[in-house]
């Protein structure tokens, strides 16, 4: 079976992001691992660099490997990931892997994607937003070959779903407003940054831009644009991916594209 090229689906959040990886996560070869927020700006929340590093210099110890798992496994790093590591790898199979290399964030973090390809029985490696978009230049250091798909979606769709995601409603109108604001700061962030990432790499072959919008509406073309450019082999199946739901309602148990999603933030 022919090796694919790691990929990395980066971007924002409220893009698209979870839909594309199950979409492509259907494939028989390429394996996704979910968010590990190995990289994050220090104003978003702790990332695991962080979280190591600080983990090591209170306890005072250097880093061995054994010491490094069971903080790995400990529930305490951030992202749901980690909170359900033991399901997503086996720790004797990542131990063996990192067993004499150098315990560098490269080096874990293509441990991480090796092992739980090799549970799930697949042979390419991949992951969905493994570290902030703004450091996706450290993917392409570290993976040279790897393909990136950036996932992107008309902002004022984000700010509305991030807005109905955070504020309930339930809270003081001073409080709610600030959320409001809070929210509308990091989306205009966010929208800068995704152009930033954009115009630096819109002419690497090894980057594709892909638009929510376009996904929704289109889907049978656009995901076999997306299996070209990754080199895979289109499935039907990557058509009826789960529906999870979103910032305005609880879907639940369905499948396919939700078309609703494209105007219900209108409202």
């Amino acid at each position: 079976m022919k090796k694919t090229r790691p990929v990395f689906i980066v971007g924002g959040s409220r893009t698209g992001s979870e839909m594309l990886k199950t979409m492509l996560s259907a494939s028989q070869d390429l394996d996704f691992v979910d968010e590990l927020f190995l990289y994050c700006p220090r104003w978003l929340h702790r990332d695991l660099d962080s979280n190591i590093k600080g983990y090591f210099d209170d306890t005072g110890n250097s880093t061995s490997l054994e010491r490094l798992l069971d903080f790995l496994y400990s529930g305490v790093p951030y992202g749901w990931f980690w909170t359900d590591v033991e399901e997503q790898l086996d720790r004797d199979m990542l131990a063996g892997e990192l067993a004499g290399k150098p315990l560098s964030m490269e080096t874990l973090f293509d441990a991480i994607l090796t092992v739980h390809a090799r549970m799930r029985e697949k042979t390419g490696i991949g992951a969905k937003f493994p570290m902030h978009f703004s450091e996706s230049a450290k993917l392409i250091e570290w993976y040279p070959n790897c393909r990136l798909i950036h996932t992107t979606r008309n902002p004022k769709a984000v700010y509305a779903s991030q807005r109905a995601k955070h504020v309930t409603g339930d809270e003081s109108n001073l409080v709610c407003a600030y959320k409001k604001f809070q929210q509308f700061v990091h989306i205009n962030i966010q929208t800068w940054w995704t152009a930033r990432l954009h115009q630096s790499l819109r002419d690497n072959g090894n980057y594709l831009l892909v638009r929510y919008e376009d996904v929704v509406r289109d889907p049978q073309a656009q995901v076999k644009k997306i299996c070209q450019f990754l080199e895979i082999q289109f499935e039907a199946g990557m058509l009826e991916p789960h529906q999870y739901g979103s910032s305005f309602e609880t879907i639940g148990g369905g499948k396919g594209v939700e078309l609703s999603s494209l105007k219900k933030w209108r409202t």
